[in-house]
Protein backbone atom coordinates (compact mmCIF):
# COMPACT_ATOMS: atom_id res chain seq x y z
CA UNK A 1 0.00 0.00 0.00
CA UNK A 2 1.29 3.45 -0.93
CA UNK A 3 0.42 6.36 1.40
CA UNK A 4 1.26 9.88 0.25
CA UNK A 5 0.64 12.95 2.44
CA UNK A 6 -1.12 15.74 0.53
CA UNK A 7 -1.73 18.45 3.15
CA UNK A 8 -1.29 18.49 6.94
CA UNK A 9 -2.83 20.94 9.43
CA UNK A 10 -2.74 20.85 13.25
CA UNK A 11 -6.13 19.13 13.60
CA UNK A 12 -6.51 17.21 10.33
CA UNK A 13 -4.38 15.72 7.56
CA UNK A 14 -5.10 14.49 4.04
CA UNK A 15 -3.45 11.45 2.44
CA UNK A 16 -3.66 9.60 -0.85
CA UNK A 17 -3.89 5.86 -0.15
CA UNK A 18 -3.45 3.41 -3.03
CA UNK A 19 -2.79 -0.27 -3.55
CA UNK A 20 0.10 -0.73 -5.94
CA UNK A 21 1.28 -4.23 -5.03
CA UNK A 22 -0.04 -7.73 -4.46
CA UNK A 23 -2.39 -8.07 -1.47
CA UNK A 24 -4.42 -10.94 0.02
CA UNK A 25 -7.90 -11.34 -1.41
CA UNK A 26 -9.21 -10.95 2.16
CA UNK A 27 -7.44 -8.42 4.35
CA UNK A 28 -8.11 -7.55 8.00
CA UNK A 29 -7.18 -4.21 9.52
CA UNK A 30 -7.92 -2.47 12.81
CA UNK A 31 -8.50 1.23 12.19
CA UNK A 32 -5.95 3.48 13.89
CA UNK A 33 -7.55 6.88 13.30
CA UNK A 34 -10.79 8.77 13.11
CA UNK A 35 -10.88 9.08 9.35
CA UNK A 36 -13.17 9.72 6.38
CA UNK A 37 -11.99 8.29 3.05
CA UNK A 38 -13.29 9.25 -0.39
CA UNK A 39 -13.03 6.38 -2.89
CA UNK A 40 -11.39 7.82 -6.00
CA UNK A 41 -10.92 4.74 -8.18
CA UNK A 42 -11.50 1.00 -8.21
CA UNK A 43 -13.83 -1.01 -6.00
CA UNK A 44 -13.61 -3.22 -2.92
CA UNK A 45 -15.82 -4.66 -0.19
CA UNK A 46 -15.51 -3.95 3.50
CA UNK A 47 -17.10 -5.60 6.52
CA UNK A 48 -17.50 -3.66 9.79
CA UNK A 49 -19.31 -5.05 12.83
CA UNK A 50 -21.38 -7.66 10.96
CA UNK A 51 -22.28 -5.28 8.17
CA UNK A 52 -20.79 -5.38 4.65
CA UNK A 53 -20.66 -2.88 1.82
CA UNK A 54 -19.19 -2.79 -1.67
CA UNK A 55 -17.62 0.60 -2.40
CA UNK A 56 -16.97 2.22 -5.76
CA UNK A 57 -15.76 5.65 -6.86
CA UNK A 58 -17.71 8.42 -5.13
CA UNK A 59 -18.55 6.42 -1.99
CA UNK A 60 -17.12 7.32 1.41
CA UNK A 61 -15.77 5.06 4.16
CA UNK A 62 -16.01 6.40 7.72
CA UNK A 63 -13.69 4.81 10.31
CA UNK A 64 -13.01 5.16 14.02
CA UNK A 65 -10.15 3.71 16.09
CA UNK A 66 -10.31 0.06 17.11
CA UNK A 67 -13.00 -0.82 14.55
CA UNK A 68 -12.11 -4.03 12.72
CA UNK A 69 -12.34 -3.73 8.93
CA UNK A 70 -12.38 -6.86 6.77
CA UNK A 71 -11.55 -5.94 3.18
CA UNK A 72 -12.28 -8.16 0.17
CA UNK A 73 -10.54 -7.42 -3.14
CA UNK A 74 -11.51 -8.66 -6.59
CA UNK A 75 -7.95 -9.70 -7.46
CA UNK A 76 -4.50 -9.94 -5.91
CA UNK A 77 -3.35 -6.62 -7.36
CA UNK A 78 -6.24 -4.15 -6.90
CA UNK A 79 -6.11 -0.61 -8.28
CA UNK A 80 -8.31 1.16 -5.72
CA UNK A 81 -7.28 4.64 -4.57
CA UNK A 82 -8.75 6.71 -1.73
CA UNK A 83 -8.26 10.22 -0.39
CA UNK A 84 -8.21 9.80 3.38
CA UNK A 85 -8.97 12.67 5.78
CA UNK A 86 -7.52 11.82 9.22
CA UNK A 87 -8.40 13.65 12.43
CA UNK A 88 -5.99 14.03 15.33
CA UNK A 89 -8.71 14.48 17.97
CA UNK A 90 -11.79 12.31 18.61
CA UNK A 91 -14.91 13.18 16.61
CA UNK A 92 -18.47 11.90 16.98
CA UNK A 93 -18.65 9.50 14.04
CA UNK A 94 -19.56 5.84 13.70
CA UNK A 95 -17.92 3.39 11.32
CA UNK A 96 -20.08 3.18 8.21
CA UNK A 97 -20.25 3.69 4.45
CA UNK A 98 -21.94 6.67 2.79
CA UNK A 99 -23.11 6.37 -0.79
CA UNK A 100 -22.16 8.91 -3.43
CA UNK A 101 -24.23 12.09 -3.42
CA UNK A 102 -24.08 15.64 -4.72
CA UNK A 103 -23.06 16.87 -1.29
CA UNK A 104 -20.15 14.43 -1.04
CA UNK A 105 -19.06 15.25 -4.59
CA UNK A 106 -19.17 18.96 -3.75
CA UNK A 107 -17.08 18.43 -0.61
CA UNK A 108 -14.55 16.37 -2.57
CA UNK A 109 -14.23 19.14 -5.16
CA UNK A 110 -13.72 21.68 -2.40
CA UNK A 111 -11.03 19.49 -0.84
CA UNK A 112 -9.15 19.28 -4.14
CA UNK A 113 -9.03 23.06 -4.40
CA UNK A 114 -7.87 23.42 -0.79
CA UNK A 115 -5.10 20.85 -1.27
CA UNK A 116 -3.97 22.52 -4.50
CA UNK A 117 -3.81 25.88 -2.70
CA UNK A 118 -2.04 24.39 0.33
CA UNK A 119 -4.44 26.27 2.60
CA UNK A 120 -4.23 24.64 6.06
CA UNK A 121 -6.75 26.95 7.71
CA UNK A 122 -9.29 26.33 4.96
CA UNK A 123 -8.69 22.58 5.37
CA UNK A 124 -9.67 22.69 9.05
CA UNK A 125 -12.78 24.77 8.29
CA UNK A 126 -13.72 22.35 5.49
CA UNK A 127 -13.24 19.37 7.81
CA UNK A 128 -15.81 20.87 10.18
CA UNK A 129 -18.37 21.00 7.35
CA UNK A 130 -17.52 17.41 6.39
CA UNK A 131 -18.10 16.10 9.92
CA UNK A 132 -21.32 18.13 10.28
CA UNK A 133 -22.69 16.58 7.10
CA UNK A 134 -21.76 13.05 8.08
CA UNK A 135 -23.03 13.21 11.67
CA UNK A 136 -26.40 14.63 10.64
CA UNK A 137 -29.13 12.03 11.13
CA UNK A 138 -30.15 10.25 7.90
CA UNK A 139 -33.76 11.42 8.36
CA UNK A 140 -32.63 15.06 8.48
CA UNK A 141 -30.43 14.57 5.42
CA UNK A 142 -33.42 13.19 3.51
CA UNK A 143 -35.60 16.15 4.51
CA UNK A 144 -32.95 18.58 3.27
CA UNK A 145 -32.69 16.57 0.05
CA UNK A 146 -36.46 16.81 -0.35
CA UNK A 147 -36.27 20.61 -0.12
CA UNK A 148 -33.37 20.66 -2.58
CA UNK A 149 -35.44 18.65 -5.06
CA UNK A 150 -38.24 21.17 -4.58
CA UNK A 151 -35.87 23.96 -5.62
CA UNK A 152 -34.67 21.97 -8.64
CA UNK A 153 -38.20 21.35 -9.90
CA UNK A 154 -39.96 24.58 -8.86
CA UNK A 155 -37.19 27.15 -9.29
CA UNK A 156 -39.41 29.48 -11.34
CA UNK A 157 -41.95 29.81 -8.51
CA UNK A 158 -41.75 32.44 -5.77
CA UNK A 159 -40.04 30.12 -3.30
CA UNK A 160 -39.42 31.45 0.20
CA UNK A 161 -37.24 30.21 3.04
CA UNK A 162 -40.38 29.51 5.09
CA UNK A 163 -41.88 27.38 2.28
CA UNK A 164 -38.68 25.35 1.90
CA UNK A 165 -38.39 24.93 5.68
CA UNK A 166 -41.98 23.68 5.84
CA UNK A 167 -41.18 21.15 3.09
CA UNK A 168 -38.31 19.91 5.27
CA UNK A 169 -40.39 20.01 8.46
CA UNK A 170 -37.98 22.36 10.25
CA UNK A 171 -37.79 25.87 11.59
CA UNK A 172 -36.46 28.42 9.09
CA UNK A 173 -33.29 29.02 11.12
CA UNK A 174 -32.49 25.32 11.58
CA UNK A 175 -33.27 24.56 7.94
CA UNK A 176 -31.02 27.37 6.62
CA UNK A 177 -28.08 26.22 8.75
CA UNK A 178 -28.49 22.54 7.93
CA UNK A 179 -29.02 23.19 4.21
CA UNK A 180 -25.79 25.20 4.07
CA UNK A 181 -23.87 22.49 5.93
CA UNK A 182 -25.16 19.62 3.77
CA UNK A 183 -25.45 21.22 0.34
CA UNK A 184 -22.49 23.57 0.66
CA UNK A 185 -24.30 26.83 -0.06
CA UNK A 186 -27.22 28.74 1.55
CA UNK A 187 -30.73 28.04 0.17
CA UNK A 188 -31.12 31.44 -1.52
CA UNK A 189 -27.80 31.08 -3.31
CA UNK A 190 -28.56 27.53 -4.40
CA UNK A 191 -31.91 28.73 -5.82
CA UNK A 192 -30.22 31.61 -7.64
CA UNK A 193 -27.63 29.29 -9.15
CA UNK A 194 -30.30 26.84 -10.36
CA UNK A 195 -32.16 29.72 -12.00
CA UNK A 196 -28.99 31.04 -13.63
CA UNK A 197 -28.02 27.62 -15.00
CA UNK A 198 -31.48 27.26 -16.48
CA UNK A 199 -31.29 30.80 -17.91
CA UNK A 200 -27.94 30.02 -19.49
CA UNK A 201 -29.47 26.98 -21.22
CA UNK A 202 -32.51 28.95 -22.42
CA UNK A 203 -30.38 31.75 -23.89
CA UNK A 204 -28.27 29.23 -25.76
CA UNK A 205 -31.50 27.82 -27.20
CA UNK A 206 -32.40 31.28 -28.55
CA UNK A 207 -34.78 32.64 -25.90
CA UNK A 208 -34.86 36.41 -25.42
CA UNK A 209 -33.19 37.97 -22.39
CA UNK A 210 -36.40 39.45 -21.00
CA UNK A 211 -38.50 36.30 -21.32
CA UNK A 212 -35.67 34.20 -19.87
CA UNK A 213 -35.39 36.51 -16.87
CA UNK A 214 -39.02 36.08 -15.85
CA UNK A 215 -39.39 32.46 -16.95
CA UNK A 216 -36.67 31.27 -14.57
CA UNK A 217 -38.07 33.18 -11.61
CA UNK A 218 -36.27 36.53 -11.48
CA UNK A 219 -38.58 39.49 -10.86
CA UNK A 220 -36.10 42.23 -11.77
CA UNK A 221 -34.30 42.41 -15.12
CA UNK A 222 -31.36 44.48 -13.84
CA UNK A 223 -30.78 42.07 -10.96
CA UNK A 224 -30.90 39.14 -13.39
CA UNK A 225 -28.31 40.74 -15.70
CA UNK A 226 -25.94 41.53 -12.80
CA UNK A 227 -26.28 38.02 -11.36
CA UNK A 228 -25.73 36.42 -14.77
CA UNK A 229 -22.58 38.46 -15.37
CA UNK A 230 -21.14 37.51 -11.98
CA UNK A 231 -21.86 33.85 -12.66
CA UNK A 232 -20.75 33.53 -16.29
CA UNK A 233 -18.50 36.53 -16.92
CA UNK A 234 -20.73 38.18 -19.53
CA UNK A 235 -24.19 39.73 -19.74
CA UNK A 236 -27.07 37.55 -21.05
CA UNK A 237 -27.28 39.35 -24.40
CA UNK A 238 -23.60 38.60 -25.07
CA UNK A 239 -24.11 34.92 -24.32
CA UNK A 240 -27.06 34.83 -26.71
CA UNK A 241 -25.08 36.60 -29.46
CA UNK A 242 -22.14 34.20 -29.08
CA UNK A 243 -24.38 31.21 -29.72
CA UNK A 244 -26.07 32.90 -32.67
CA UNK A 245 -22.68 33.78 -34.18
CA UNK A 246 -21.49 30.18 -33.88
CA UNK A 247 -24.63 28.91 -35.57
CA UNK A 248 -24.27 31.46 -38.35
Amino acid sequence: MRVEPLLCAPAVSVFSVAHDDVVPLVEEEVAQHFSIAFVERGSFSVGIENRRWTLTAGDVLVSRPDAMHVYTHCDEQPDDTCISVRFRNPIAISAEVLRRSRRLAFLRTQLGRIVDAGDRMALEEWAGSLVAGITTAPAARERIERARRMIDSQFSDELTLDALAREAGMSSFHFARLFRDLVGTPPHRYLRNVRLERAHSMLRDGASVTSTCYDVGFSNLSHFIRSFRRRFGCVPSQERKKVQAKRA
